[in-house]
């Protein structure tokens, strides 16, 4: 591909994200955010998140080189991702047959060492300010670990946390930090930390599958973990 070609391919595909960025600042209707019409069936809404969650992966924005770019394209598969949690929470009241189920496997892109090391370093950093309660800077800089290093399932499972310790009573960051929460789990099957952060979530939240499977799969990976205990007396277990 010349250098012409790949430019005018940059800019239709900046052009896809800024439409799609503008609309999404501008609705809260899941099925506007998705860009369809909200008679269309489930098989649709599922075909629509699954393409868009196909061209919205961190990976394809990255390799641009262009930060604002990725940071608004990430903004925008958050905001799908709400919106199909959101659709399909309608359809299952309102529906006896289920919603098709949309993919949760994680898909890991491969992550150079420059943005895996710069991923690092922004994850350290907002470990650092959430010791101190600062929510809104460590937010921020998990924010841009995740946008360096997509791969690692504790800066996300870190985000997310974060996320709800900011605004816990607000039902749609509840409905993101367990799904983003519960992705960064088969992102990182074997580190007990994320586990540690899904079974506040579901102690806080009240949800005691999720409290319970949490710390059973702690006590599996990391039996001796020092914070085992104390999660399974708030769980009362």
């Amino acid at each position: 591909m010349s250098k012409v070609e790949t430019q005018e391919r940059i800019e239709r595909i900046q052009a896809i994200v800024e439409e799609d960025y503008e609309r999404i600042q501008e609705t809260s209707d899941p099925y506007v955010v998705l860009n369809l019409d909200s008679a269309v069936g489930p098989e649709e809404v599922r075909d629509r998140y699954e393409r868009y969650e196909r061209f919205y992966r961190a990976e394809n924005f990255q390799r641009l080189g262009n930060m604002d770019l990725t940071r608004k394209a990430l903004d925008v598969r958050r905001a799908i991702g709400r919106a199909m949690v959101q659709i399909q929470s309608r359809y299952d009241r309102n529906s006896s047959s289920p919603m098709p189920s949309f993919s949760t496997d994680p898909d890991l892109p491969e992550v150079d060492d420059n943005a895996a090391a710069m991923g690092d370093i922004y994850f350290r950093d907002g470990l650092s300010y959430l010791r101190l309660g600062d929510y809104n800077s460590a937010c921020d800089y998990f924010q841009r670990a995740c946008d360096y290093d997509p791969s690692r399932g504790i800066i996300l499972a870190n985000l997310a946390y974060t996320q709800f310790k900011k605004d816990p009573t607000n039902p749609e960051v509840v409905d993101e930090t367990g799904r983003n929460l519960r992705r960064s789990a088969s992102m990182a099957p074997d580190n007990a930390e994320v586990f540690v952060l899904l079974a506040r979530f579901g102690i806080n939240t009240r949800d005691t599958q999720i409290a319970q499977g949490a710390i059973e799969r702690i006590e599996k990976i990391a039996p001796a973990h020092p914070r085992l205990k104390r999660l399974k007396k708030r769980a009362n277990f």
